[in-house]
C-alpha cells in the first residue's frame, strides 16, 4: 500500500515555483512537460526537501490537482457578483 503524500503549503509553493521555472518552450511540448523535464523537476524538488520521499507520480498528481484548483478559481472569478479579496486571498461573493 502506497503512503499518501502529505502536502504542506510550503511544499506546494516550492512545487509551483519549480513548475513556473520550467514553464518554457524548451521544457514543454504540445502535451505538457517532457519525461526528462519531469525527472529534472522531481530531482530539484527532492534536493530542496530531502526529508520528503514523494514519488514522481505523486508529484505529477499534485501538479494536476493544483491545475484543476487554479482553473476553478479562475472560472469562479469570472462570474457576475464575484470579487477577489487580496488581503485574505479569497473569493468574495456579493450578497
Amino acid at each position: 500500500v502506497k503512503q499518501r503524500a502529505q502536502w504542506s503549503l510550503g511544499l506546494e509553493k516550492c512545487l509551483v515555483e519549480i513548475l513556473q521555472e520550467h514553464d518554457t518552450p524548451y521544457h514543454r511540448g504540445q502535451n505538457g512537460w517532457s519525461k526528462e523535464t519531469w525527472n529534472l523537476m522531481v530531482t530539484k524538488f527532492h534536493a530542496k526537501h530531502k526529508q520528503v520521499k514523494f514519488s514522481k507520480l505523486q508529484i505529477q498528481d499534485k501538479e494536476k490537482e493544483l491545475k484543476r484548483e487554479y482553473r476553478m478559481l479562475k472560472e469562479a472569478r469570472k462570474q457576475s457578483g464575484v470579487g477577489w479579496d487580496d488581503k485574505r486571498c479569497m473569493i468574495e461573493a456579493d450578497t
